[in-house]
């Protein structure tokens, strides 16, 4: 079954307790970390998630798109991240942190950027428990999906086939009911979907529907 993630980057902060009461049926709850300095855009961290910590909220899936990510990986952990996806970019020593992401029984993911090739993850997809592709240029909610970009979750899928590989895959950037189905298709195990789920009529509605779909 395909999971959904909600990104609460695209939920109105005025009213962010009554948002998280629309995505209660979600799987996992989505925390875009921003630096300013590895993207062109700041957001929140640690009191964010304290303040998740307070509340009943579907798991913390955190995505880390900041420099030097070894050195906050822990204290997000501390804070009950049940996923942690880093980029491959961002992170010169990406095997140990992984490993210590894992130690503390944390599922690792690695992000990939839209400009950078699937063989860039070849020594390394043994090592990690999934893949976040990025189907935008990461730094701001509401960009437009990049089609041509999701063929790399079928490369990904064929890949971890003929491997006998276990990681998920996981796909964040301008996911809409339209397209949803297409990334699916191709190989897709979750689905981090921002404006589409908050900005909608009826967000456990899309959270549901997007739940539903088959490959």
């Amino acid at each position: 079954m395909v999971k959904v993630s909600p990104s609460i980057l695209a939920a109105d902060f005025l009213k962010l307790q009554l948002e998280l009461e629309k995505v209660r049926n979600a799987d996992y709850l989505h925390i875009d970390v921003m630096d300013g300095h590895f993207v062109p855009n700041i957001t929140f961290g640690i009191p964010l998630m304290e303040a998740l910590n307070r509340t009943d909220t579907p798991p913390l899936d955190v995505h880390l798109m900041i420099s030097e990510p070894s050195r906050y990986v822990d204290k997000f952990i501390d804070l009950g991240a049940k996923i942690v996806a880093v980029h491959i970019e961002a992170e010169n020593h990406l095997h140990r942190l992984l490993e210590n992401i894992k130690s503390r029984g944390v599922e690792a993911f690695v992000a990939i950027n839209p400009h950078t090739p699937v063989n860039s993850l070849e020594n390394i997809l043994p090592f990690l428990d999934g893949v976040l592709v990025m189907t935008v240029n990461p730094g701001f909610t509401g960009q437009k999906f990049i089609p041509h970009i999701a063929e790399k979750v079928k490369q990904l899928d064929i890949i971890r086939k003929e491997r006998d590989l276990k990681f998920r895959i996981a796909v964040d950037g301008g996911i809409n009911l339209n397209n949803a189905p297409i990334v699916v298709e191709f190989g897709a195990d979750i689905l981090v979907m921002g404006a589409a789920i908050f900005r909608s009529a009826a967000p456990e509605e899309v959270v549901t529907k997007v739940k539903e779909l088959k490959r």
